[in-house]
């Protein structure tokens, strides 16, 4: 039995995406290169499955902005551990938010365990809804396609695609700093 095939499978990814998108433990760099693979094998369509994978993680991208934006921090530090978030990373994230804003909001999209977590130090620091729509959208778009494209040129080894996923994160995360720190030169130059 397939996982993704037909509608019902078009709202599962729907529903998995909303709970990644929300922060919980539900890894899009596993569920969009499936999305591929489905895709490869003739169960959906790779454009309809990233069409909805990506307005899943949309939506709760929404959903954590509107949590911290009308609960505030002093709500997730009490409460992130219902929604599987601890206080380091809540304070970590505000920080990166409060020095970078809206860059954060799209380079944070590209790295593992931190990219839906984001969105609440938007809310909390209450970002432009536009502004965080743009960004949020385009993240997640370039996420979500990429690892589906994996997933269908590899679907004879999506152990592999899924390996390489995982490993694109950690260079993501690489990257992300490389930008920050030129991004705070450029800032410290202007200065």
């Amino acid at each position: 039995m397939y996982v993704f095939q037909g509608l019902s499978g078009y709202l599962l990814l729907l529903g998995l995406m909303i709970g990644e998108g929300i922060g919980l433990p539900i890894p899009s760099e596993v569920i969009m290169p499936l999305v591929g693979y489905y895709s490869y094998e003739g169960n959906i369509s790779l454009y309809i499955g990233v069409i909805s994978g990506t307005l899943g993680s949309l939506i709760g991208s929404i959903i954590a902005y509107y949590i911290g934006f009308f609960l505030g921090f002093s709500f997730l530090k009490k409460y992130g551990r219902y929604l599987l978030i601890n206080e380091r990373r809540i304070d970590a994230l505000h920080g990166w938010f409060i020095k970078y804003g809206d860059f954060a909001v799209f380079g944070f999209r590209f790295v593992p365990e931190l990219r839906a977590l984001i969105s609440y130090p938007a809310g909390i620091a209450k970002m432009s809804m536009l502004r965080f729509l743009a960004f949020t959208l385009l993240g997640h778009l370039i996420w979500d396609i990429s690892l589906s494209i994996l997933g269908y040129h590899y679907a004879n080894e999506i152990n592999y695609v899924i390996s390489l996923a995982e490993k694109f994160g950690f260079y993501a995360i690489g990257i992300t700093i490389v930008l920050i720190a030129i991004y705070v030169i450029i800032k410290v130059v202007k200065k």
